[in-house]
């Protein structure tokens, strides 16, 4: 019977620990520039940092300004640095509210989303 309950001990403390590192596998946003609710001078790029590398084929970064859509010129891996996304466009930014919405995919595979917004002042 001692056994039993031991290999039931193990078995519950296997599945309760599986979730915990799954979970601390994702992705997590770390900085973004221009930062969440900033104000700032119109930005030709955006950049988002991560604590894990990511998969730029399963990343995407949609820039809204109002209900329009500001679409990158490019969205790439920072050189040397797979672990930050850049967004570059052809101008700067003109002067408003900017929503970044993001969706990267680390090593498990599974899609993390999130979003911010910040003001370009001029």
């Amino acid at each position: 019977m001692q056994l039993t309950l031991r290999s039931l001990s193990l078995l519950v403390a296997l599945s309760l620990a599986v979730p915990l590192s799954a979970a601390q596998a994702h992705p997590r946003l770390l900085k973004a520039t221009p930062a969440a609710d900033s104000r700032t001078e119109a930005p030709r790029q955006i950049s988002l940092s991560f604590n894990e590398e990511l998969d730029l084929a399963l990343t995407r970064v949609t820039v809204l300004h109002g209900d329009m859509q500001v679409r990158p010129d490019s969205v790439q891996l920072a050189v040397g640095d797979a672990k930050t996304v850049i967004a570059t466009f052809g101008t700067a930014l003109a002067p408003g509210r900017y929503t970044v919405r993001w969706q990267v995919s680390g090593d498990d595979g599974h899609p993390v989303r999130g979003e911010f917004s910040f003001d370009v002042i001029r």
